[in-house]
């Protein structure tokens, strides 16, 4: 079953033994097999060897995406209420108007529990609601009704009536113009220089080098603006303009780095308007006449 499994990765020489350096610190009991179908034990695993070890970050990206696993939430439509994770923030929004914002703490087979940060007073048993949430897919919401209330917690029934509105929004992307490397991800092969024609905290865009990136494409994306050097794995979704732009998601991205990166995106864009808001000085027209 494991040669069949590996067989079907067709994994490099540096992704096989960087599985192997995985496997060292699997569990007693746990088979090799087990890294290639559980995301728990592949990220137990790699939390191990980073303490242990110096690894290279984009390598075990590319690792886990080409095995299949993910540290994101899918980006599926759920079927029913009983699907959303505990964590998940959600809004209620009773008849009458009131709103109420909470998180989902647990699950239970006729009711999901809620822990309240908001609303006053809190809803009564009894009262329907509207409970609103989101995930990667888009918006959603489903008709319930509150079936039982412990100082902040309510408890509201599962619903499988489940209504879409709208896609969530996109993260900001600004136009930016800056040299970057790429290179195939868990390659050693010299990066290839290119230009990046737009950023944003979801993906960017970037001039398709010699025309050699391909939509499926696992790549390793640097690039150092003066708010720090910046080491992403990102996907080609897809090329435009005959191949003369790659379009590129960054997968997975901690939200950390998505920080940095949309700083740096928000910096760029407040000093673009401070420049363009700046009535030229007679030093200014000086400086232009000479």
């Amino acid at each position: 079953m494991l040669e069949h499994l590996l067989s079907r990765l067709d994994l490099t020489d540096g992704e096989a033994a960087l599985l192997g350096r995985l496997a060292a610190y699997l569990n007693p009991g746990e088979s090799e097999q087990a890294l290639l179908v559980s995301h728990q034990v592949f990220n137990g695993c790699a939390r191990k060897l980073r303490q242990s070890e110096e690894v290279s970050e984009s390598m075990l990206t590319a690792l886990r995406m080409k095995i299949g696993h993910t540290d994101t939430r899918p980006a599926e439509v759920p079927r029913s209420s009983s699907e959303l994770p505990a964590g998940a923030p959600v809004l209620l929004i009773a008849a009458a108007g009131a709103r109420f914002r909470g998180t989902i703490i647990a699950q239970g087979p006729l009711a999901l529990s809620v822990k309240l940060s908001g609303g006053d007073p809190f809803p009564a048993r009894g009262v329907l609601v509207s409970l609103y949430f989101h995930n990667l897919t888009g918006i959603y919401s489903f008709p319930t009704r509150i079936v039982d209330v412990v100082k902040d917690v309510v408890s509201v029934g599962q619903s499988s009536t489940i209504t879409f509105h709208q896609p969530r929004r996109k993260y900001f992307r600004r136009k930016e113009f800056l040299p970057v490397f790429v290179r195939p991800a868990a390659s050693l092969e010299a990066p290839h220089e290119t230009i990046l024609l737009d950023l944003g905290g979801g993906g960017a865009s970037l001039q398709n080098p010699q025309g050699f990136l391909k939509k499926g494409d696992i790549l390793e994306l640097s690039f150092s603006p003066e708010t720090g050097k910046h080491v992403l794995v990102v996907r080609v979704v897809r090329v435009s303009k005959l191949g003369k732009v790659a379009h590129l998601k960054f997968e997975p991205l901690s939200e950390t780095e998505r920080t940095r990166i949309m700083t740096f995106i928000f910096a760029q864009s407040r000093r673009h308007a401070n420049l363009t808001a700046r009535k030229p000085t007679k030093v200014d027209v000086k400086r232009n006449i000479a």
